[in-house]
């Protein structure tokens, strides 16, 4: 099988592409113990908590105003020198 052709057949199969995101946001080789040992279902479970988990902060940036915490507006606009006003 060509590298495209595996490219090809993991882009159709979402549960696998789900297994890949979940062991390597927990850093887990897919040929390891765990990895085997773990359940389609647990899988799933663990995916759903990471979508819960981005949009929780993704709220919170938004009641920032989707602007970074770290901005200083008072420094931008002089260092601008009011070139974007």
């Amino acid at each position: 099988m060509t590298a495209e052709e595996i490219i090809g057949r993991l882009e159709g199969d979402y549960l696998e592409r789900l297994k890949w995101l979940v062991l390597r946001e927990f850093r887990i080789l897919p040929g390891s113990k765990m990895a085997k040992e773990t359940s389609d279902e647990d899988f799933v479970l663990c995916g759903a908590h990471m979508v819960l988990d981005n949009r929780l902060r993704s709220d919170v940036s938004n009641l920032e105003g989707d602007r970074n915490g770290s901005f200083d507006e008072r420094r931008f606009w002089a260092l601008s020198e009011g070139r974007y006003e």
